[in-house]
């Protein structure tokens, strides 16, 4: 696949995304444990005396605490290289969040902002360093989340986004997605739907609440990647307990070349029909129908030409003329321009159940005997009965059937009238008149 125009993230799952960097504070109590250069540490947790910062732990989960009590402020750094793509320019941020009251309250609270900062350490090579406590330059960052706290009374405190109405309380996850990637992407927001978002923008989403749609991002930010984070508490923010838990930063999302928005199959007759819609395709060479009797095992069944790229709402139907009888699964292969493939997951079931027409009495007095033509879908053995239409049995005999069509013969010493013949099994009847 070249350039794509949508891409999928798929929420709540560390699958599709380019992760470079991640912490839970599961693995120690000890705050040093997270301190360092190496694989998912922080280069620098500030403890300053009026805004000291712990390791706690709740019901057994740990968290890092930034306790703000007065005029000092509260950072974390990550000043070695996250190793991020920076052909992809996009990045994705997933947080826990939660303020509480302070231990030393404040009659009213001052309405700074707090401030995650995605950038790099070019131009200003110290924007990122140690005990660096300032705002990081414009000219080094690549995008911000900013945020505010409002104190309810001296029990009950709670965050907001920017300049935005929308107010929390409690642990709250965070999905951060900012897009400066030159192109829209497409990604699934914690609701499940699909939410498209245009280059040179940023979503914010708290828990199932979009707080920020399709925000600009500052063209003051010049960095077209990043490498480095910081979270920065200015010393003059509002006294209040900080929390933070599970940070995961990815610097991609994965990539689909097809956005599906609906894929059915149903019995036709005889028939299997499938439908299925798209909302996008990138450079799509075709489709392929996989079908299999058991979940498992699928073969293609046939193909269909895609549409090549577009972002026009497209619609496929193909009818599978020989469906086995019982349970079909069906799912769709993507083939790509280049010839690379992608089996997408969703399975549709159709359950095919022979109608009457497909078997057959024919009656021939003159021969001496009635024959019956049944379709079968595997070698069995099959009980056959024939009963008048009181249910009173007249005849019975167990069968061999073999896959595919079949022609059995029975003796005709019937009286003239109407009557049923019934395959048990496959719970089949048919009438027919002498």
């Amino acid at each position: 696949m070249k350039k794509l125009l949508f891409t999928l993230i798929v929420l709540g799952s560390l699958n599709g995304y380019g992760q470079i960097f991640e912490q839970n504070f599961e693995s120690s109590d000890s705050k040093t444990d997270y301190v360092g250069n190496g694989t998912g540490q922080f280069d620098w947790v500030s403890s300053f005396g009026n805004s000291p910062s712990t390791i706690e732990t709740e019901s057994g989960n740990n968290f890092l605490r930034f306790d703000k009590k007065g005029g000092s402020s509260s950072n974390i750094t990550r000043r070695t290289n996250l190793n991020a793509d920076p052909s992809k320019s996009v990045a994705v941020v997933k947080f826990k969040l939660r303020v509480s009251p302070p231990d030393i309250e404040q009659t009213s609270p001052p309405n700074d902002l707090a401030a995650l900062y995605l950038g790099s350490v070019s131009p200003a090579t110290t924007a990122f360093n140690n005990d660096d406590v300032s705002v990081v330059p414009d000219a080094n960052t690549f995008s911000t989340l900013l945020l505010r706290v409002q104190k309810v009374n001296a029990s009950q405190y709670q965050f907001f986004i920017s300049s935005t109405t929308f107010y929390f309380e409690g642990w709250q996850d965070i999905l951060y997605i900012a897009n400066k990637s030159g192109t829209d992407i497409n990604y699934k927001n914690p609701l499940g739907d699909n939410t498209s978002l245009a280059t040179g923008k940023q979503d914010i989403w708290v828990g199932t609440t979009k707080v920020i749609s399709a925000g600009t991002i500052s063209t003051n930010y010049t960095q077209s990647s990043f490498n480095q984070f910081k979270i920065r508490v200015p010393s003059g923010y509002a006294n209040v307990k900080i929390d933070i838990d599970d940070i995961k930063i990815y610097d991609s999302v994965s990539v689909l070349p097809v956005t599906f928005t609906s894929f059915t199959a149903k019995q036709s007759g005889t028939t299997s029909l499938l439908k299925w819609t798209t909302a996008s395709e990138q450079e799509n060479s075709r489709f392929e129908i996989l079908r299999s009797t058991g979940e498992n095992d699928f073969g293609v069944i046939g193909t269909v030409k895609g549409s090549g790229t577009t972002t026009v709402e497209s619609n496929y139907t193909f009818t599978d003329f020989n469906p086995s009888l019982g349970s079909n699964y069906y799912k769709i292969r993507q083939i790509d321009i280049d010839g690379r493939q992608t089996e997408y997951p969703v399975v549709s079931h159709v359950l095919i159940e022979k109608n009457n027409s497909l078997i057959q009495v024919i009656s021939d007095e003159r021969a001496g005997y009635i024959t019956i033509g049944i379709d079968s879908d595997r070698n069995q053995t099959e009980s056959l009965s024939i009963t008048d239409v009181n249910g009173r049995i007249l005849y019975q005999r167990q069968i061999h059937l073999q896959s595919g069509k079949n022609s059995i013969q029975i003796p005709y010493n019937f009286q003239p009238g109407m009557y049923v013949l019934n395959l048990a099994s496959k719970k089949l009847t048919t009438k027919f008149i002498k």
